[in-house]
């Protein structure tokens, strides 16, 4: 799908951003209108190795004590879904992307599937430190089309944003992020209700969103079982966080990576989740950098047929 006219716009004036991008690997915004092109950017800097250091994930003892839960919920979910079968009216909204406001956190970010009239499948797009929301949403709207639900979590204000006007976000943690995600998962379905698949939910990362929800997804499996990993979180999957994602039913993983050291760290990972039962695959693209818009997003395009194969939402 071609990116809307403004972004096209202002992606003529995103080259001042590229700086100020290669001083972190992710990027956040107030506004829920379309934002610059999100510019390349460098290997994960110091404040990212950081962020991921501070973040514990998900211990194997926390991971498998948690697998029972998981389970217990997928129940429920596949009951609602059965039971939103029925047609809807056509999804109105005033943009492509819209403002939700999120009890508890700062608004998200979402692309909406507009004339929609049955329930749509969810989209989590977690962006990396340094980041914005809307960049996310622009790049997976693009990837996965324009007729499912992209919910992208704002995260909190990075102090050392560029300017006033040019906010940058990060993730406290991974526990953090995931209260915001259900946060902003009973926000959208509350604002949608005839249009929202209450059913199990894509999950998708950048760099430390992929890090953090590597061990989200090791806790929730029955709630993310298929999940998209741009650039990080491999480390998180030992053996015990692969059994537990597996256990609790965990389906699908792919690793993207545009950089060396990235394919191999994620073929490490993808063989721990094979030996549990989970499918994987690692997709390459050229080498590109620490980023997930251009070349990357094209790779991610092309493998995501395979990612969600078998799910009819789809």
């Amino acid at each position: 799908m071609a990116p809307p006219v403004a972004f096209l716009f202002l992606s003529l004036v995103s080259l001042p951003l590229l700086a100020a991008a290669a001083l972190g690997c992710d990027r956040p915004g107030r506004s829920a209108g379309p934002a610059p092109a999100p510019p390349s950017v460098a290997p994960a800097p110091a404040r990212e190795e950081a962020a991921r250091a501070a973040d514990g994930g998900a211990t194997p003892a926390a991971a498998a004590g948690d697998a029972a839960a998981a389970a217990a919920e997928a129940a429920p979910l596949r009951a609602d879904a059965a039971a939103a079968a029925a047609g809807a009216a056509p999804l109105r909204a005033d943009a492509p992307f819209v403002e939700l406001p999120v009890e508890g956190f700062p608004s998200a970010v979402v692309s909406v599937p507009i004339g929609a009239t049955a329930r749509r499948p969810v989209l989590i797009a977690s962006h990396g430190n340094y980041d914005r929301p809307e960049w996310q949403c622009q790049v997976w709207r693009d990837i996965a089309g324009d007729s499912v639900f992209v919910l992208c979590p704002r995260g909190v204000a990075r102090p050392d944003s560029p300017s006033a006007s040019d906010v940058r976000f990060t993730y406290e943690s991974n526990a953090r992020l995931e209260q915001e995600i259900d946060a902003g998962l009973a926000a959208l379905r509350a604002r949608f209700p005839e249009h929202v698949d209450p059913g199990a939910v894509l999950y998708t990362g950048f760099s430390l969103g992929a890090i953090m929800g590597s061990a989200i997804a090791a806790r929730r499996a029955a709630l993310f079982p298929r999940l998209v990993l741009v650039e990080g979180g491999h480390d998180k999957w030992t053996p015990a966080t692969a059994k537990a994602f597996a256990d609790g039913g965990g389906q699908r993983v792919l690793f993207v990576c545009a950089q060396a050291g990235c394919g191999g760290a994620a073929a490490a990972a993808a063989a721990r989740l094979e030996k549990a039962g989970v499918l994987t695959r690692v997709a390459r693209s050229k080498e590109a950098g620490h980023r997930y818009d251009g070349p990357v997003a094209e790779e991610t395009r092309r493998a995501l047929d395979w990612l969600i194969d078998g799910d009819p939402r789809w």
